[in-house]
């Protein structure tokens, strides 16, 4: 980049034409006194010692006050960016806050080739779940997201984890990770399929396994919000890496009676209490497909007679992406999936609104 541009750019980030000038000729000399930092600037010494405070201020250099002449210090590239790279992530989060707010309802996707881009919309991702989190990541990415994991573990989401190649020598391998911090689920698997992270089946990343490791070269990723995509997106994971990872940590369930009003974590939950040995009732107001908003039916105390997954434990389901709870109602057996989401209920012909679950066997 040449002086010119530099200095442009500088001016694009808020220093004055005068502060940009000064700045470069600290910047050329690396360390100068305020006099030659003047004559090389084009600026009069007191007004040298005036923007000195400024850029100071700014984290572009030091003063040293305690020689005389006074010295000014270009600091370190990354000490000096530092404060830029802040500067840019708040504006970018708020031109994007502002753009999704008059673009609301509309299907927005993103193609992303840059790997810091890519990591920060996984996190954002993260950070936006409130019901669910669904990642396949290579393992050495565990680093990058892992606060982002644990605040949203202890704010109830739940949290599926697929750690992926490369696994060796990775977090992946550590066993003395507090998991529970971090997942519900979490697995392992040597391999590399696409880097995939669906949030509360709505927002996400989807792309090349090499986009997050390694040497991405024309790799990319697809950054979504739209319902459609991300069903999509989730029920390929579900379907074809899932199954084949190795479990490293489950979380214990919910204790009962516990109340729920998505469906797919009632249905983890109920599957780690059935294979604990118990036998579940549940309260739950169910909606028949198709039916009007108000049109639901409640039933208590029913018996849950059967549970189909395959997200936990070993796969109960008929086919890969069947996740629902069947109860023994007085109007005979009612299979119920999700009612809201992308992946309705269309094989179960019912969807739970909400879910309350209790120990049978008590």
């Amino acid at each position: 980049m040449s002086a010119d541009a530099l200095r442009e750019g500088l001016v694009a980030f808020g220093l004055s034409e005068k502060e940009a000038e000064t700045y470069l000729a600290v910047l050329r000399a690396g360390e100068a006194t305020t006099g030659e930092v003047s004559r090389a600037a084009g600026v009069s010494q007191g007004y040298v010692y005036e923007v000195a405070t400024e850029l100071a201020a700014r984290g572009l250099v030091t003063v040293d006050e305690t020689t005389s002449p006074t010295r000014l210090r270009a600091r370190p590239p990354e000490e000096a960016l530092s404060g830029f790279d802040e500067r840019l992530d708040r504006m970018s989060e708020a031109v994007e806050e502002l753009f999704r707010e008059s673009a609301a309802g509309e299907p927005t996707v993103e193609v992303v080739h840059s790997r810091a881009t890519v990591r920060k919309r996984v996190v954002r991702a993260v950070e936006g779940a409130r019901r669910e989190v669904l990642l396949t990541l290579p393992a050495t990415e565990f680093e990058h997201v892992r606060e982002a994991l644990a605040e949203a573990t202890a704010r109830g989401v739940t949290v599926y984890l697929q750690l992926v190649a490369p696994v060796e020598s990775s977090v992946a391998r550590d066993e003395e990770t507090d998991w529970d911090r971090y997942a519900t689920v979490v697995k392992t698997w040597d391999a590399t399929p696409p880097v995939t992270v669906v949030a509360d089946e709505h927002t996400g990343v989807m792309g090349a396994h090499s986009i997050l490791s390694g040497r991405h070269g024309t790799a990319y990723a697809l950054v979504f919000s739209q319902r459609d995509i991300a069903g999509a997106f989730f029920g390929n994971a579900v379907s074809n890496f899932w199954p084949m990872g190795t479990v490293r940590h489950v979380a214990d369930p919910e204790p009962l009676p516990a109340t729920y009003d998505h469906v797919r974590t009632a249905v983890t939950d109920a599957a780690l209490h059935r294979a604990a040995g118990r036998d579940l009732l549940a309260d739950v107001t169910v909606r028949a497909v198709g039916a009007e908003e108000s049109e639901t039916t409640t039933y208590e105390r029913v018996p849950v007679v059967d549970v189909r997954q395959s997200l936990v434990g070993e796969p109960t389901n008929e086919f890969p992406i069947e996740n629902s709870l069947v109860f023994d109602t007085p109007d005979g057996r009612v299979a119920t999936g999700s009612d809201d989401g992308s992946l309705r209920p269309f094989y179960e012909g019912y969807g739970a609104v909400s879910i309350t679950l209790y120990d049978g066997s008590e």
